[in-house]
């Protein structure tokens, strides 16, 4: 190996160093800074008062009741719409087979 390839090889090995050194040090940063973030949630959290994160539980709660109530005359509505489709159809079946008993008469004759 010559001595400038040795020097370019040297070279390349200390920028690759260097871009190790910094991308760990990048991580390092995120991750302090991710974690101060969760820290200031969580010290806001601790620090509200009683009474506005009870406040607060108690209209998501009533949202949460409004929101199942809904949900709940939806299915019943739905549920009526299928019972009415289920006799619609045990009528059309009736139907179906007073023709056919009809035919089967009809045929007797020919």
């Amino acid at each position: 190996m010559t001595r400038a390839t040795a020097t370019f090889h040297n070279v390349e090995q200390r920028k690759r160093k260097h871009r190790a050194k910094s991308s760990k040090v990048m991580m390092k940063l995120i991750s302090e800074t991710r974690r101060k973030k969760q820290q200031s949630c969580w010290k806001e959290a601790a620090a509200a008062p009683p009474q506005g994160r009870l406040k607060r539980m108690e209209t998501e709660l009533a949202k949460m009741k409004a929101e199942m109530r809904d949900s709940a005359e939806s299915l019943m509505a739905g549920k009526v719409e299928a019972d009415q489709a289920e006799a619609k159809l045990q009528v059309l079946k009736l139907k179906l087979l007073a023709v056919k008993e009809i035919e089967a008469f009809l045929m007797g004759f020919l």
